[in-house]
């Protein structure tokens, strides 16, 4: 409503003098008035960019004095997640036959560990899933294995 006050006294304040011009101004002042109808904005919005935040992780792990962020995210130091990584490497249940590939064993890994490392509403299934960048269904499958262990997350 402002904008179209303001094309309204701008015309009263700065009469055009042919009608030429005036259908041309017109025209401009209903392309705005659409465009801003259209989009709710002056100027677009770029897109919110999204991502997991599991890759933050390895870049913690590049440089001691981030090992403090990677202890906080994982529950465990780089150093223990690569020996316990060398532990599972070569265990049958990461690899399989179906043709379907299976998450990087360092992902699984990390999505396990930071699961753990949650409780109540952070533990949810939705919310460890977008921190690895993976499917519900993948983490369903980590529920078992936690039913099976014994350990009761939410």
């Amino acid at each position: 409503m402002t904008n179209i006050l303001l094309m309204i006294l701008q015309a009263v304040s700065h009469p055009l003098e042919t009608l030429e011009d005036l259908a041309q101004k017109l025209n401009l002042d209903i392309g705005c008035i659409l465009a801003i109808h259209q989009t709710q904005y002056l100027q677009g919005w770029p897109p919110v960019l999204k991502s997991s935040s599991l890759h933050l992780a390895w870049e913690y792990a590049q440089f001691p004095s981030d090992h403090h962020c990677f202890v906080n995210m994982l529950r465990v130091s780089p150093e223990v997640f690569q020996v316990i990584l060398s532990l599972i490497k070569d265990h049958p249940v990461f690899f399989n036959n179906s043709g379907n590939a299976q998450e990087a064993i360092e992902v699984q890994l990390g999505a396990t560990l930071y699961r753990m490392g949650q409780y109540g509403n952070g533990a949810s299934l939705e919310d460890i899933a977008h921190f690895a960048d993976c499917s519900k269904g993948a983490e369903q499958e980590k529920c078992w294995v936690d039913g099976h262990l014994g350990f009761k997350g939410t």
